[in-house]
């Protein structure tokens, strides 16, 4: 796999449009407590990662319901391919920035603005410390042959998804789907899995 991690072109509208239908799914199902009917109760983002990947005005909600009926109201956020749980830069940034920081020693260039080495040093701790206990990697972990080293994450992640047919883009958005069931603690993680 190409050690140059450079988004072919804006993933963004496509996993936008992938997190709507998700999301259209959770709301045709309703309340997962009492089946009732879910309003739409979506809540104000500020994404960062503008200097990096253009992302669109239309990204400054992250979608989620609400259940409709009196004395239950419990809250229904869809897993998704834009938003990494509560990190304020979009996932792919999240995704893209501890590659290449992993990946390259040399400082970016200079019209690429990177996050903060703090705050890449923190995603990468995250994917090495904090993503190898979750049940999401747990249950997945006999799927990945050779097995995912911790140390060696995200990049293990990512390369794992290369298959002959697939460009840089197509393996980082296969990464975001194994990594979507983190995005929500509202839905138990059989209803939050999306299939590669």
């Amino acid at each position: 796999m190409s050690h140059d991690w450079i988004v072919d072109d804006n993933p963004l509208p496509s996993l936008d449009a992938e997190d709507a239908r998700v999301a259209a799914k959770v709301k045709a199902n309703g309340c997962r407590f009492c089946a009732g009917r879910l309003d739409v109760a979506t809540f104000p983002r500020k994404p960062r990662g503008s200097a990096l990947i253009p992302i669109g005005a239309w990204l400054d909600k992250r979608r989620s319901y609400c259940c409709a009926r009196e004395g239950c109201r419990r809250r229904a956020t869809p897993a998704s391919l834009v938003f990494l749980g509560r990190r304020v830069y979009v996932a792919i940034v999240v995704l893209v920035e501890s590659l290449r920081v992993q990946q390259v020693a040399e400082p970016a260039p200079p019209e690429h603005a990177p996050p903060p080495p703090r705050t890449t040093r923190r995603w990468l701790d995250w994917f090495r410390s904090t993503l190898p206990k979750t049940d999401v990697f747990v249950a997945a972990a006999g799927r990945f042959w050779p097995p995912l080293p911790p140390a060696e994450l995200p990049h293990a992640l990512v390369a794992s998804f290369d298959r002959l047919d697939r460009s840089v883009s197509e393996c980082l958005v296969a990464a975001l789907r194994f990594l979507s069931p983190l995005t929500t603690t509202s839905l138990p993680l059989e209803a939050t899995i999306a299939r590669d």
